[in-house]
């Protein structure tokens, strides 16, 4: 099992300028996960790069929380779709 380090999202907010009303709204959706805490929620370090990601598709593009919940979806089947790929083509070369 991974050990991942986390981070206030409070503290969090303050370094990125991301809205944690946009944070929560993700976690809401189901988008990340939060990890309660006391005295605040953390969220996981292998999460940021996520919510900047989608930060980004809402604040430079417009994207509303459903339309990054989709998009989120696609690439992760995509992502899932090229392992397959990946592993049938070593396969493949098994038998060329």
């Amino acid at each position: 099992m991974e050990q991942s380090n986390y981070i206030q999202i409070t503290t969090y907010c303050k370094k990125t300028k991301i809205d944690r009303d946009f944070v929560q709204a993700l976690e809401q959706y189901g988008l990340i996960s939060v990890k309660v805490s006391e005295p605040e929620p953390l969220i996981a370090e292998d999460d940021m790069p996520e919510i900047e990601r989608m930060f980004r598709l809402h604040k430079e593009l417009g994207i509303n929380m459903e339309g990054i919940d989709v998009l989120n979806h696609v690439l992760k089947r995509m992502q899932t779709m090229e392992k397959e790929l990946f592993k049938l083509k070593k396969r493949l070369e098994l038998y060329e």
